[in-house]
């Protein structure tokens, strides 16, 4: 088994495999999902991919929730 680190406080400093304008968050496809900047979010998929998606976190949840019917 390889385990790879991923120092979150250097978010800035990773490497990126991939940007897109968007990214259907699922609960079988997400590992996590942070703000990389103010208008972009950080995805680590569940299969290790690393991805800039051009969209605000708050947005992404937002529509996640919903669709999970998801309440506060």
């Amino acid at each position: 088994m390889v385990r790879k680190t991923i120092d979150m406080s250097r978010l800035d400093k990773l490497k990126i495999d991939g940007e897109a304008a968007n990214y259907l968050v699922q609960w079988d496809n997400t590992l996590l999902l942070t703000a990389y900047d103010q208008n972009r979010m950080f995805v680590l998929t569940i299969d290790g991919e690393r991805l800039l998606i051009r969209e605000r976190l708050k947005d992404v949840l937002s529509r996640f929730a919903q669709a999970n019917l998801i309440y506060p």
